[in-house]
């Protein structure tokens, strides 16, 4: 099965994009409204992402962000941290990082860092550090130890990340898990999580 830019975007994988955008947009909502110090933001993304891949991901991602910023107008310029998490989880996906539970960890840890990075510089020059949610209590932590601010936000979103990445990364695989074989045979990325595995016999 050929992947890549231009073979992802098969009917399968944009059907799934507007399901992504709602499950991150209910997130996105909850977390913002109950100032939640862990963002449950990115389910949608992890979801699309492994079964459908890192453009279709980053697409959904970017997609899922504006809208978000429609009521919630601080969701936009972090478009640049969800569509971050679509590339490296769709990427580990391919090369089936999320087959056991060693490389899965190995996975979700670079994958915080490599989100907790951008999030920082937008948070700090976008928005001076705050954005209004839980994570600043953490920041504001890390600043009163005596930490500049862009290094604050850094450490910040590296502690609200781990969980995080974890909790969005759980309910993804879950999802995923729960999707019948026959669907995930179809999709460019969806054979590892293939539970019966004679099915690819016959694929």
């Amino acid at each position: 099965m050929k992947r890549g830019l231009r073979y992802d975007f098969d009917l399968l994988a944009l059907l799934l994009i507007p399901v992504g955008v709602a499950l991150n947009f209910v997130g996105y909502q909850l977390s913002a409204a109950l100032k939640l110090p862990v963002w449950i933001d990115q389910v949608g993304t992890c979801f699309v992402s492994m079964i459908a891949g890192p453009w279709v991901g980053m697409v959904m991602a970017l997609l899922g962000n504006i809208i978000n910023g429609m009521l919630i107008p601080t969701a936009i310029p972090f478009a640049l941290v969800a569509m971050t998490n679509a590339l490296f989880v769709g990427l580990f996906s391919r090369f089936k990082f999320f087959s056991n539970i060693f490389t899965t960890i190995i996975a979700c840890a670079v994958v915080n860092v490599a989100t907790a990075i951008p999030s920082a510089i937008v948070t700090t020059f976008v928005f001076g550090g705050v954005t209004g949610s839980g994570s600043d209590l953490i920041t504001a932590a890390f600043l009163a130890a005596g930490k500049v601010l862009l290094w604050s936000t850094i450490q910040a979103n590296l502690v609200g990340g781990t969980f995080s990445v974890a909790f969005n990364f759980t309910i993804a695989w879950l999802l995923v898990r729960r999707l019948p074989d026959r669907f995930l045979i179809k999709l460019n990325y969806g054979r590892p999580y293939i539970k019966n595995r004679e099915a690819l016999a016959y694929a």
